[in-house]
């Protein structure tokens, strides 16, 4: 039985052609038999994915191959068609071209950009609701005071490399059972830099990098929470032989407050008040976050669990302006201990109130 090369390629019968491309390009890095060392049946399987896409890619093959037609394909791995369609799909740097994620056959410069660092920032209740600066400080690579991040002894520098004439990339021919393909590998002599140093500097090993104390400012806006990140471009590790620094993340983290209790932008403040307060009504002081304080006014008759609303007077609001709400959550006070004179008269309340009492 032929193959379904719509199956194969995993696609519908009425893809279109860029989803047929798409396809091919996932399912040959997938396939290739460079990315599979030692699987006997890698290449079967990328011939049979290849031969798909030959044909689903073609118009008139296509229409072929839907009315049933049996087409030719023996000639296809052979001579220059199956290259051409390699290269007009993925270029002249073959499938791996630019970068080989397998590092097989392949090519890419050296990856000179510093590595990113991630820290942990402890954060009070105020810095996190209405914002900070802090600083941070870390160990990591930094760029080189000898050779200022050359990799080069002082006064010298680097020169073309003579095995790649600069270009940090070898062309090699392979022969396969495709036929003769051109494959891009990295320079062994310079790493795929282009370049060589001659006199390394000592401070660093030609790296340009060496280890020391970071200390960065951390500008903390209103209403983060536990949990947020903030990324700080280019604040990381230096990159090697001048290639740009990395990222620094700060991960954020919130102590807890002795008063209150963060809802998202609002802030909750416990407040118990007697029984008799909660029955006549009171008025109260309330600490605001940051200082200072707000007379509340308790209304008559209160329950166990009634909220009041500061509105305004929480957290900022991430991203936004103004900020959430102060909630102020009453609990009412019931006495456990009771003077002589406190139960008589709670006594008389009771009788008054119609209420069986021990």
């Amino acid at each position: 039985m032929a193959d379904d090369y719509y199956a194969l390629l995993g696609v519908d019968r009425g893809a279109s052609p860029n989803e047929i491309k798409k396809a091919f390009r996932r399912l040959a890095r997938a396939t290739h038999p460079d990315a599979n060392p030692g699987d006997p049946a890698a290449e079967e399987r990328f011939r049979k994915i290849a031969e798909a896409y030959e044909v689903l890619s073609d118009p008139n093959k296509r229409a072929r191959y839907d009315r049933g037609d049996t087409l030719d394909m023996a000639g296809f791995f052979q001579g220059a068609s199956f290259d051409d369609l390699l290269s007009s799909v993925f270029g002249e740097g073959g499938i791996f071209g630019g970068g080989s994620m397998f590092g097989g056959g392949g090519w890419g410069r050296p990856d000179t950009r510093g590595r990113d660092i991630r820290v942990r920032l402890m954060l009070d209740l105020e810095e996190a609701a209405f914002g900070a600066v802090r600083t941070v400080r870390f160990r990591a690579a930094v760029v080189c005071g000898e050779c200022s991040g050359s990799g080069a002894r002082s006064g010298t520098g680097t020169r073309r490399c003579a095995g790649c004439a600069g270009s940090g990339q070898v062309r090699m021919a392979r022969r396969s059972v495709f036929g003769s393909v051109m494959t891009l590998t990295t320079c062994r002599t310079c790493g795929g830099e282009g370049a060589v140093i001659a006199d390394p500097c000592v401070g660093c090993g030609s790296t340009g990098m060496t280890e020391g104390e970071r200390e960065v400012s951390v500008e903390v806006p209103k209403g983060v929470d536990e949990g947020n990140r903030l990324r700080l471009e280019g604040d990381g590790e230096a990159g090697r032989r001048g290639g740009p620094p990395g990222d620094l993340y700060v991960d954020l983290a919130v102590k807890p407050h002795g008063d209150f209790i963060r809802r998202e932008d609002d802030l909750v403040y416990e407040m118990e008040i007697g029984i008799a307060a909660a029955a006549l009504g009171t008025a109260a002081e309330v600490p605001l976050l940051g200082g200072g304080s707000k007379r509340v006014n308790i209304p008559a008759g209160a329950r166990h669990g009634e909220v009041v609303r500061l509105r305004g007077m929480g957290a900022g609001r991430l991203g936004r302006r103004g900020r959430g709400d102060l909630l102020v959550l009453v609990g009412i006070d019931v006495p456990t201990r009771l003077s002589r004179s406190e139960r008589e008269c709670l006594r008389r309340y009771a009788e008054l109130r119609g209420e069986d009492v021990l």
